[in-house]
């Protein structure tokens, strides 16, 4: 048997949303091992016995919610813009500082080198 969503269990079941998720409380019926937090045919048919038949199912999802998803990708691609030019920008800086680091090392080696660095070691 296959496993389906909670929603669908609902309807193959003929049982109201409310009786439905009461007997998944109950442990009437258990949700499948799988981790998939659906419910297996096999257990809606030892429950309830035959299934109701379903139309083949279609799924509208209204255009706001579309034109929403799209702003939140826009806006995700402009965060993840920002971050990489960020990114780069601390990294360049980053360079910057190892090279001045670098410089103030070996300007210290050649002090050190002179007579009083001698004198005073």
């Amino acid at each position: 048997m296959s496993v389906v969503t909670v929603t669908e269990a609902i309807k193959l079941s003929g049982k109201s949303a409310a009786t439905f998720y009461r007997h998944l409380k109950t442990g009437k019926v258990s949700r499948a091992t799988d981790g998939s937090g659906g419910i297996d045919t096999s257990e809606l048919v030892r429950v309830y016995g035959e299934l109701k038949e379903t139309t083949q199912k279609t799924t509208k999802i209204p255009v706001v919610e579309n034109n929403d998803i799209s702003r939140e990708n826009e806006w995700l691609k402009g965060q993840i813009e920002q971050l990489q030019q960020d990114m780069r920008e601390l990294k360049s800086e980053s360079l910057e500082r190892e090279k001045r680091l670098m410089a103030l090392l070996e300007h210290k080696k050649e002090s050190d080198s002179g007579i009083l660095g001698k004198l005073f070691k």
